[in-house]
């Protein structure tokens, strides 16, 4: 049995052995992937971070690109705002001139107005003044007409009696 023992002992021996040596070799093998793979991690951190990095001087870029176009809205709302500003003080001007105009033309149609109505007045008297001249001519007109013919009368009258008495 002793023997046995020991035959059995020296094949788990050289099963150990032959173990630790498959291990030791595999061990190693899975040491190189692993290296390898941390190798590939570590180019694609390193990847990662130069993206990263100029990521971030773009972004820095980018940001003061906004920052300038941010206080170029800011400058266009001022500008804005004084034109805003301009515009009410123009348009608050022009209203103020339009109604001073109007007020002026107001009173320039009151004055008009009453010119019209003093030469409406004037043109009517004139009219009348007219109308009765017309009518008092007509009629002294008339009157001297009659006047005439009376004479005219008289004056065949007298002449027939002046030629009769001559003829006498």
């Amino acid at each position: 049995m002793k023997k046995f023992f020991m035959s059995l002992l020296w094949v788990l021996l050289f099963a150990g052995l032959g173990a630790m040596y498959y291990y030791q070799t595999t061990f190693d093998d899975r040491l190189e992937k692993a290296v390898v793979r941390s190798k590939s991690i570590e180019d694609k951190y390193q990847d990662y971070t130069d993206d990263l990095h100029d990521l971030d001087v773009r972004l820095i870029g980018q940001r003061k690109h906004i920052n300038l176009n941010s206080q170029r809205f800011i400058d266009l709302k001022t500008d804005l705002n004084e034109f805003k500003d301009q515009h009410s003080s123009d348009m608050f001007y022009v209203n103020t001139r339009i109604d001073s105009l109007a007020s002026i033309v107001e009173a320039n149609q009151t004055a008009l107005r009453g010119r019209i109505d003093d030469v409406d007045k004037k043109v009517s008297n004139l009219r009348l003044t007219v109308t009765q001249n017309n009518i008092r001519s007509t009629q002294q007109l008339q009157n001297l007409t009659r006047d005439i013919e009376k004479l005219q009368l008289q004056f065949t009258e007298l002449d027939t009696t002046v030629v009769k008495k001559k003829k006498r």
